[in-house]
C-alpha cells in the first residue's frame, strides 16, 4: 500500500509532530507495512509522534510481542503519545466488549511513550490531553460527557488527541486548545480523486452515516485546528476489493507546530 506525507503548517512552537492513526494490527504478517512506516517516520525525524487510536485491530490480537517491540523501537527514538480507540475495546473471539489490559500494560511500561486515557501530560512547553471516549460512545452511540477543562493548561500550547472527531466541536467548545488530532473516520471512505469535492466531509462514517463532518483534514474552529487524518490502513470492508484499495493510500501527518 503506497504511503503518503500530508503536512500542515503553524509554525508557532518550532516543533515538527508526526501524526498517525488507526494502524489496526491485528497479526505478524502486517509487520511490514508497520516496518515501512516507521522508516518514514525516522525520515521525517520529528519531535513527538501521535497516534489517536485504533492501535490494534481487536483486543485480542494474534503475536503481541510484534507489535509491542515494534512500539519500542518507535518510541526509543521519538516521545510517543498514543490515546484508545474503539477497536481496542472489541474481543473478537468472545464477541464481546473489553479491553487487554495485558498488552496495554506492556505498551505503558515502555519508556519515552505515554499512555494517555482521560489524562493529560507536559512535554517540554506543550500539553499533551489524551481522551478515551470509552464503550458507550462508540458502541451505543452516547455523547460524551468527559469535560476537558480540568487538563487544559494555559500557560502551554494544549494538543487533544481524540480518537473520533465526531462532537468534537461540542468537546472543545469554549476551551483553550490550540490543536485536535483525530482518526477513526478512514476519510471517510471518500477516495483521493474525489476528496476535492467532499472538503472535509466524508462518504460514509463507520457508523454508516451519511457524509460525516470533520472527516479528513484541517477544520478550524475558532481559534482551534482539527486535523483528522485517514489513516495507516483502510477499513477491512474496502481491504476486500482491490477495484476500491488502490484509490487509497496510509497517510502520515507531519505538522509543525
Amino acid at each position: 500500500m503506497k504511503i503518503i506525507n500530508k503536512y500542515y503548517d503553524f509554525n508557532k512552537l518550532n516543533k515538527k509532530i508526526v501524526h498517525i492513526s488507526d494502524i489496526h494490527y491485528y497479526e505478524k504478517k502486517e509487520i511490514n507495512l508497520l516496518n515501512k512506516v516507521l522508516d518514514k517516520i525516522n525520515d521525517i525525524n520529528p519531535d513527538y509522534v501521535c497516534i489517536t487510536g485504533d492501535i490494534t485491530d481487536v483486543a485480542n490480537v494474534y503475536d503481541e510481542e510484534v507489535f509491542v517491540d515494534w512500539i519500542k523501537k518507535l518510541a526509543k527514538s521519538f516521545k510517543t503519545i498514543i490515546v484508545l480507540g474503539n477497536h481496542e475495546y472489541y474481543i473478537k473471539k468472545k464477541k464481546q466488549y473489553g479491553l487487554n489490559y495485558k498488552l496495554l500494560s506492556k505498551i505503558q511500561k515502555i519508556n519515552n511513550l505515554y499512555l494517555l486515557r482521560n489524562e493529560n501530560v507536559i512535554i517540554d512547553n506543550i500539553n499533551f490531553i489524551g481522551i478515551d471516549l470509552g464503550i458507550d460512545y462508540y458502541f451505543n452511540e452516547n455523547k460524551t460527557n468527559i469535560n476537558i477543562s480540568k487538563f487544559i493548561n494555559n500557560k502551554y500550547y494544549n494538543i487533544l488527541l481524540c480518537h473520533s472527531p465526531v462532537d468534537i466541536d461540542n468537546i472543545v467548545k469554549d476551551k483553550n486548545v490550540d490543536l485536535v488530532l483525530c482518526g477513526h473516520m478512514h476519510g471517510g471512505v471518500v477516495p483521493g480523486f474525489l476528496r476535492p469535492i467532499f472538503k472535509n466531509r466524508g462518504l460514509i462514517s463507520p457508523t454508516k452515516k451519511l457524509f460525516p463532518k470533520y472527516a479528513y483534514g484541517l477544520k478550524k474552529i475558532g481559534n482551534t485546528n482539527i486535523i483528522t487524518t485517514s489513516g495507516i490502513r483502510v477499513i477491512s470492508h474496502i481491504n476486500k476489493f482491490y477495484i476500491f484499495t488502490k484509490y487509497f493510500s496510509s497517510e502520515i501527518v507531519i505538522i509543525n507546530a
